[in-house]
């Protein structure tokens, strides 16, 4: 024990000498929104020391703050339905992320590649313009360490980040005019994974959730535009994510969660809810005014911050183009209301959008915060912790005042699923959806608001099968949008629509 000790200190201690200069954390400020990216999972917020007071600012010149914390997670089953899971939310319990890639080979990683990999690349547009216009100049420092190629002796893929090959070698090179090849005007990027062993003991352990391993490695690029002339694009920022499934296992049922812990400047007075057709979910202030005069709450006029799912997971391959409306014309009932590639004449291309919506508290109750892995993928399915389904209306907990039914799929729609999509096409019990009165958090309880509180959404796309050695590609949009009546819902559809087409004319293709 002691031996392996003592190796364990060496390799950290030249791990940490390689890489002495490594910042795992970057800040992106193109537009009006400022925020940090963390290498290792965690968006828009760092954990403790001297970094607290770091947010997803919008404006950007300000303290005040619309997320506190935004991560992904995913969860599948494996051929004899053992659950594998990886996410975090605060890393209150531990870890369940790490930096760097993963060897194709056997989905393994040391101390070497995760210190070589701590690290967030912030590169320009304005700086890759400039090297094209005169190759022989300076070249910053993170186009010059691009990940672009990974250690192909090792075990790890060939290419990693993506670059524009000038060259055409396959090799990134910046010297002979290669670049990164980023989306925006300006990009975060990093690579972390769920298959560490970190203590060298031959484990890989998810302390976060106690979840099993996937074997997954996470490409992940943060991006924006300077657009001052474009109030909702400068407003807005945009995420990829590259998933690969770097083991040897088939997973089945695989969720995708985007979880967020809105904070609308003062933390504790915040509505949430989601759109179904426009596949996006929200967090917005609970009145009109923000907070009572603290420095981090916005006051008058307070925005709404919008989550949009623009492309998630490819569903199953059925051998046909799954169509958007039926020979009527009618909006089918499926996963075709905000997902994309339906109908457009290219088999297999259909992506899953938002198929499922939950809010918790900030609690240990049955629609509080999960603590094991199970409790996890319970919610990304649209289930309460303990397993029971969500139900239509109130707080969607069975049995608790203000539920009425039938078993659901998003909380908080609104009007915004006039097909009974997530209901399974049954229109709502107790007069919902009828006479103008929809589930949202101002009507609550069938009949006054719900408490304002501090909010936490969870969004998922799934089920899908996820197979070896396959890669999975995650578009979303973080939007803040002020509004004539910012504790409404009213105009924020327009703001997403925007940025939705704008993501399809522009991005979807890259």
């Amino acid at each position: 024990m002691k031996q392996k000790l003592v190796l364990l200190l060496v390799m950290l201690s030249v791990a940490f000498s390689v890489v002495a200069q490594w910042h795992p954390d970057a800040e992106i400020d193109i537009n009006n929104v400022k925020t940090t990216l963390f290498g290792t999972g965690n968006f828009f917020r760092m954990r403790g020391g001297e970094n607290t007071d770091q947010g997803y600012f919008v404006p950007s010149n300000d303290i005040k703050s619309t997320i506190f914390q935004n991560t992904l997670w995913i969860g599948g089953l494996d051929a004899d339905d053992s659950l594998h899971l990886a996410a975090v939310r605060f890393n209150q319990m531990g870890e369940d992320f790490w930096s760097g890639p993963l060897r194709v080979t056997d989905a393994s990683t040391d101390i070497f590649n995760v210190m070589k990999y701590h690290h967030v690349w912030k590169v320009s547009r304005a700086e890759i313009e400039a090297l094209i216009a005169n190759p022989g100049g300076d070249i910053p420092e993170d186009i010059l360490t691009w990940p672009g190629n990974g250690n192909v002796a090792d075990g790890f893929a060939a290419t990693l980040a993506p670059f524009v090959d000038v060259d055409g070698d396959g090799v990134y090179d910046p010297h002979n005019g290669d670049y990164p090849d980023i989306l925006g005007d300006m990009a975060l990027f990093c690579i972390y994974n769920d298959s560490y062993d970190y203590d060298q003991d031959g484990i890989i352990e998810h302390t976060e959730t106690g979840g099993g391993a996937l074997g997954v490695e996470i490409h992940c690029m943060l991006y924006g535009f300077n657009a001052p002339d474009d109030e909702i694009l400068n407003n807005t920022l945009f995420m990829r994510q590259w998933i690969y499934n770097r083991s040897a296992n088939d997973y089945h049922d695989v969720y995708v969660g985007y979880w967020t812990d809105y904070d609308i400047g003062y933390a504790r007075d915040d509505y949430n809810g989601c759109n179904v057709q426009n596949g996006y979910y929200y967090g917005y202030n609970g009145s009109p005014i923000d907070g009572a005069g603290q420095p981090e709450a916005y006051g008058p006029n307070p925005p709404s911050q919008v989550i949009m799912i623009l492309g998630g997971p490819t569903m199953n391959a059925d051998g046909i183009d799954n169509p958007k409306y039926d020979s009527n014309g009618h909006q089918i009932v499926d996963e075709s209301i905000n997902g994309l590639g339906f109908g457009d004449g290219i088999i297999d291309n259909e992506r899953l959008g938002m198929t499922a919506f939950v809010y918790h508290d900030n609690n240990s109750a049955i629609n509080g915060d999960p603590t094991d892995a199970i409790e996890y993928y319970n919610l990304m399915q649209a289930k309460w912790k303990n397993g029971e389904p969500m139900m239509y209306g109130g707080t969607g907990v069975p049995n608790w005042p203000g539920t009425v039914g039938p078993e659901c799929k998003f909380m908080f729609p609104d009007d915004s699923d006039p097909y009974n999509w997530g209901t399974g096409g049954v229109v709502p019990n107790g007069g919902y959806n009828q006479n103008n009165y929809y589930w949202c958090e101002l009507t609550g309880d069938n009949g006054g608001p719900n408490a304002v509180g501090d909010r936490r959404g969870l969004a998922s796309s799934g089920p899908f099968t996820f197979g070896s050695g396959t890669v999975q590609i995650i578009d979303r949009a973080y939007i803040t949008c002020w509004l004539p009546v910012p504790y409404s819902t009213g105009g924020m559809d327009e703001w997403a629509t925007y940025i939705k087409e704008y993501f399809l004319n522009n991005l979807n293709n890259k």
